[in-house]
């Protein structure tokens, strides 16, 4: 797998400009769909209108559009199992297993070099690790509730139910593939860290910071592999393999194989273009990762999601990103359908290192305050686009050390500062961004890389970052009078964080548009994972599990669970593989 040499608060930090060369070179199709094309056999699909029908309610794009069908002659190579897992990202490599460990006779493949991952953050509950660490978490309703409320009540309550129940113990199964270290805090220090351990984030719970009380909650136990997720990727890899699972890469899945309305198989292409069959006897998983590095399926179901840069690093042999919404594709093709919108675009802004999203006065160019500050990292970008060229400044002043603790401690957040005595003993949670530490020393290389704008006056500080200086003035001097207050009249944000900006040096940090992680929307299924037709009925032999599969995130991707994305796909792979091995 190649892998991209940018950090994730680096990126997300970017601006607008910076965040689509990010994401250059990423391919997709232009919405053309074939006006004559009529569906295949037993997609369930009637033929398609064409673009200039006049309703766009009826434009079908297309990818929509069922391929010509394989044609046998050129099938060289046939492959007998009981399922195969298309996609080796976490979902797949956790369905592989599962179905190995279940008994089945089970193939994976990929059209990457290797299994695909990004980080390694996972928000699960009940762990092993969480009772180790003495951990408290909230009750399981109360988690689905939030989500449930962040999300508009659209996903499916069953799904989340089921993560959350089963999580803690998929994790433990999941990292118990190879040897790690357990650090017992957020400040804690690996014994070599070079070699696999898990970094328990924001533990212990700041004694500042209530969930319960806040408005965005980001629930605790959220953890963190490193110094890189691939060990336990391949961990699980090669589990499955020990198991009898094979796995084969840079091979891609073509099209799914139907006898009568069930999916029996998959034919799929290697490297060479050669053509191979496989047969599935109990189902085909699809868990080939999300749609955004395809143009055509990113502007049909979220053009709002256009606007961001897309960053993924998995890519395959000729370096194109493999996120291009082949499962998806498959899955409609057969006749299942895609999960009714809106879809959710990861995107959310993390800040610096020192001072992350901490909630100071933010303005936009303007020089104009514009909303609550004390929202969580995904709810700060969706104002931050809203601003005049998507761009808007964190200000605060010299105050910022003694202010750390009483800041949320959320996914972005920085809450403890270490005094200048205590930075070699802190230093690997100072550089660690989702730590949550922040010290002179890095705060001011951070000046020197630019992403801290300091000033001697608010009027200097206008100045440097091209705001009208009399509207900024008059926005701090607002500001500070609701501080002394003690009440927020303008935007409602608690007193606690409400801080005035008196004592110079002051301070600015640029925030842009953050880039996008994935595009979260995916092919209805049941609680079974099963893939659902347009009826509600599931089509025989098709499962789906993580970016794939629909009912997990809808509106917006929540940081109420920090890691609720990759635990997902890891929880939902385990069952798609235990399903679909068990022919449930």
């Amino acid at each position: 797998m190649e892998e991209k040499n940018l950090s994730r608060r680096a990126f997300l930090g970017l601006g607008a400009t910076a965040a689509v060369v990010a994401g250059a070179g990423i391919a997709g199709c232009s919405p053309a769909p074939k006006a004559d094309s009529s569906a295949s056999a037993g997609s369930g699909d009637a033929a398609a209108p064409a673009a200039g029908s006049g309703n766009p309610t009826e434009f079908v794009p297309s990818f929509m559009n069922p391929p010509e069908p394989i044609d046998e002659s050129k099938v060289t190579e046939t492959i007998d199992v009981d399922v195969c897992v298309v996609g080796l990202g976490l979902a797949g490599v956790c369905a592989l297993r599962e179905a190995a460990d279940s008994g089945a006779k089970v193939i994976g493949i990929d059209k990457g070099p290797d299994v695909g991952y990004r980080s390694g953050e996972f928000g699960t509950f009940g762990s092993e690790i969480h009772k180790q660490l003495g951990i408290e978490q909230p009750e399981t309703q109360e988690v689905v509730n939030e989500l449930m409320k962040v999300m508009g009540n659209r996903p499916n309550a069953q799904l989340l139910n089921y993560w959350i129940g089963n999580s803690g113990a998929d994790l433990d199964w999941y990292i118990g593939t190879a040897e790690h270290e357990l650090l017992t805090s957020d400040s804690d220090v690996p014994t070599d860290p070079e070699k696999p351990y898990v970094f328990p984030e924001r533990c212990p719970v700041n004694e500042n910071y209530n969930w319960r009380e806040e408005n965005y909650p980001c629930f605790p136990g959220m953890v963190h592999l490193l110094p890189d997720h691939g060990w336990a990727m391949h961990g699980t890899l090669e589990a499955a393999q020990a198991s009898g699972a094979e796995a084969r890469f840079d091979t891609k899945g073509e099209q799914l194989i139907k006898e009568g309305d069930k999916v029996t198989g998959v034919y799929a292409s290697d490297e060479d273009g050669n053509i191979i069959r496989i047969n599935a006897a109990k189902g085909v998983v699809l868990s080939t990762g999300d749609i955004s590095s395809d143009t055509e399926m990113l502007t049909y179901y979220a053009p709002q999601a256009t606007k961001y840069g897309v960053f993924f690093s998995s890519m395959d042999k000729s370096g194109k990103p493999v996120n291009t919404g082949d499962g998806h594709k498959m899955a409609l093709w057969a006749g299942a359908v895609m999960e009714d919108g809106p879809y959710a675009p990861m995107t959310h802004s993390l800040g610096t290192n020192s001072i992350g999203i901490d909630p100071y006065l933010m303005v936009n160019k303007l020089g104009q305050r514009f909303a609550n500050e004390d929202v969580g990292a995904q709810e700060l970008q969706n104002q931050i686009k809203r601003q005049k060229d998507g761009v808007t400044y964190q200000i605060f002043d010299s105050r910022w050390p003694e202010q750390l603790q009483y800041m949320p401690q959320c996914f972005g957040g920085v809450t403890h500062y270490v005094p200048p005595e205590e930075e070699e003993q802190y230093a690997h949670a100072i550089s660690h961004f989702a730590a949550g530490y922040a010290s002179d020393s890095y705060f001011q290389g951070e000046i020197e890389a630019g992403s801290i704008i300091p000033a001697d006056s608010i009027e200097e500080l206008a100045g440097k970052i091209e705001v009208p200086a009399d509207a900024l003035k008059a926005t701090v001097e607002r500001y500070n009078e609701l501080a002394h207050k003690g009440v927020d009249e303008d935007f409602s944000k608690v007193s606690s964080r409400l801080f005035p900006i008196e004592e110079g040096p002051f301070y600015a940090v640029p925030f842009g548009d953050s880039g996008m992680l994935v595009l979260i929307g995916g092919i209805d299924c049941d609680p079974d994972l099963h893939a659902l037709d347009a009826e509600k009925n599931p089509v025989p032999g098709l499962y789906v599990a993580g970016n794939t599969m629909g009912g997990r995130f809808l509106v917006d991707y929540p940081v109420t669970v920090a890691g609720a994305s990759h635990s997902m796909a890891m929880s939902f792979g385990r069952l798609a593989g235990r399903n679909a091995a068990a022919g449930k």
